[in-house]
């Protein structure tokens, strides 16, 4: 999964970069180094089968910018084509400061050369072809992630969770809200709600049980929870009644008979303590329907297939913001724990994938479209080192160059901003790898 994911998002980078005469030096299967040299096609693209087995990646010519600054014995400024023959000749070469070059600095000299294609390098394009192939990945990841729910959507598909986490009104379908759950039916409210004692506490004394429904108390409806809840708090050491429906389980002789199962109308009396509370977590009385599913025309099956992708990314979006918010500018402590739990890496997805399989090849197959449009949301984040950072510096360095003059923003500072923001990204993933992993073993 992960293969082919970075794979439609490698060749989204390939195929751009080719198409607008940009020379691709190499495309790599898995990380280096370098395990064998595969072929080379009619355009010299070297691809490559590298030993650490993790992703794919394209090396494209001249991504930062190559300059043959170099001069003569009489400080005159060489072309390109003197240069290789001053090496070819083991004539004398001297940089801008009139320094003659060493041997070793020849050498290197010689392999920028080489490796150097005039018109074919990413920094002689223009802003928007550069931003073309910096971006083309996202549409690769946008259209498997929209295939897979496509196919699912006309095959049969389910739900698979209910939103609880991201405050949204978007009308996702297969990560529904709790409104548009019982929009659409996928859930039932049923009256009364249910309870579920807390060990040692005054309700399981006063022999309440797990999934007991409370029908109303003191002869009270109430519409909501927090009304609920409110009417206990007031009850401070009074005595309450409780109405309750309770289900109760068949024996083995009543399992194929119409009461089966038994349901029992009680009252119980108890007091809250001096706090307000009687000791039970109260949870509204929905019931999922288990039938419920999606299968639509090819037609709709696309839509759909499109505007879930299009849910995702918002949701994605979304819910980087709640866990940066919550991690560096939590309200509570046990804010940034929760934040910190709900973060995972590829060992903590695919420790998700496998758990995942108890419930069937359609949930593994839903995240998977969730973990492409996860790629190309976070890849596309304005962070150095991400191709969204990228982007954002090629914009910005362009603006600065047609306002001040070109080369005005130093490409060593771009480089070194790239490079700190990548060591800091390894760093992070090192660090909730090694969560993923005290997570798993603590199961």
């Amino acid at each position: 999964m992960f293969s082919i994911i970075v794979l439609l998002h490698e060749y989204g980078h390939y195929k751009t970069a080719k198409f607008f005469n940009i020379h691709v030096e190499e495309f790599w299967l898995w990380i280096p180094p370098r395990a064998k040299k595969l072929w080379k096609n009619k355009d010299w693209t070297l691809f490559s089968l590298n030993w650490i087995p993790l992703g794919w990646f394209v090396k494209i010519a001249g991504e930062s910018e190559v300059s043959f600054e170099y001069y003569d014995a009489h400080k005159k400024r060489l072309s390109l084509e003197k240069i290789e023959h001053h090496i070819k000749e083991h004539d004398d070469i001297y940089d801008w400061e009139h320094k003659k070059i060493s041997k070793l600095e020849r050498k290197y000299l010689k392999a920028r050369i080489k490796n150097y294609h005039p018109g074919k390098n990413f920094f002689e394009k223009n802003i928007f072809q550069k931003s073309a192939v910096l971006l083309a990945w996202v549409i690769m990841n946008f259209l498997l992630a929209a295939l897979i729910f496509s196919v699912l959507f006309f095959v049969w598909v389910k739900p698979v969770w209910i939103n609880s986490f991201i405050p949204t009104s978007l009308p996702s379908k297969l990560i529904p809200t709790l409104e548009h759950s019982l929009e659409t039916g996928l859930i039932t409210q049923w009256s009364g709600t249910l309870l579920f004692p807390v060990d040692w506490s005054r309700a399981l004394k006063a022999w309440l049980r797990n999934e007991d429904i409370l029908l109303r108390v003191d002869d009270i409806t109430f519409n909501t929870i927090e009304d609920l809840q409110s009417y206990i708090w007031s009850s401070q050491n009074k005595e309450m009644t409780l109405y309750i429906e309770r289900k109760i389980a068949c024996l083995p002789e009543d399992m194929n008979k119409k009461i089966c199962p038994i349901i029992e109308y009680m009252e119980i009396t108890v007091i809250p303590d001096t706090d307000g509370k009687i000791g039970t977590y109260l949870a509204p009385n929905y019931m999922i329907d288990e039938n419920f599913h999606y299968k639509y025309s090819v037609w709709n099956s696309i839509k759909y297939g499109f505007l879930e992708t299009y849910y995702q990314a918002r949701l994605t979006l979304s819910g980087l913001a709640i866990l940066w918010k919550n991690i560096f500018y939590p309200e509570l402590p046990q804010d940034r724990e929760d934040a910190l739990e709900k973060v995972a890496w590829p060992i903590g997805i695919v420790s998700l994938i496998t758990q995942s399989l108890e419930w069937g090849l359609v949930l593994v197959i839903i995240l998977w479209a969730v973990i492409s449009v996860n790629l190309w949301v976070f890849n596309i984040l304005p962070i150095p080192a991400l191709d969204g950072g990228r982007l954002l510096l090629l914009c910005l360095r362009s603006g600065i160059d047609f306002f001040l003059g070109k080369n005005s923003l130093s490409e060593k500072i771009e480089n070194f901003s790239h490079i700190f923001f990548f060591l800091l990204l390894i760093a992070l993933s090192i660090i909730i790898a090694y969560n993923d992993i005290i997570k798993i073993i603590s199961e």
